[in-house]
């Protein structure tokens, strides 16, 4: 089961405890139900889309619990389900969008520090000299890490992993 969300529109000055949001779930493929939160700590509401004869949210968070694993804390396991599901998706829309932006305005630099990858911006606009620059001065040895504008796929997922 394939699980995805579109026509997210979030609200951070709304979000307290949880996502401030409105979205549309789609299962498989199909829009299944309108989701949204307030962002006060309540659980999301699920209204399904009319003419949808997919899974209900119950059947989803039964395939969900028996197919993915479970969320683990400190001393703690929550069985996975849509509301989990749903909240993952909306921060990997978020932090797509984030670095996206910081792209558009500013170089951008995978490095660690102390061991810990760590993503360093440069007040640079990203322009094919300034990124040029930057690569020869990587190539050279004069700094140290990799370019995250214009990096293939395995960069720019442990940049996103970072936002």
């Amino acid at each position: 089961m394939e699980i995805t969300i579109k026509k997210l529109r979030h609200c951070a000055s709304l979000s307290q405890e949880t996502h401030a949001f409105t979205a549309i779930i789609c299962v498989d493929g199909v829009a299944a139900f309108e989701a949204s939160n307030a962002g006060c700590g309540g659980p999301d509401q699920y209204h399904e889309m009319r003419g949808y004869s997919g899974p209900s949210t119950a059947e989803i968070d039964a395939w969900l619990a028996a197919n993915t694993a479970p969320s683990k804390g400190e001393g703690f396991e929550l069985q996975n389900c849509l509301e989990f599901v749903v909240c993952d998706l909306i921060n990997a829309e978020l932090a797509r969008k984030r670095l996206d932006r910081l792209l558009k305005a500013k170089v951008i630099v995978l490095d660690t520090d102390e061991g810990a990858p760590v993503l360093f911006a440069y007040k640079l606009k990203p322009t094919a000299e300034a990124l040029a620059t930057i690569r020869g001065r990587i190539a050279s040895g004069q700094m140290r890490g990799e370019l995250v504008n214009g990096a293939e796929e395995p960069v720019m997922a442990r940049a996103l992993a970072l936002v």
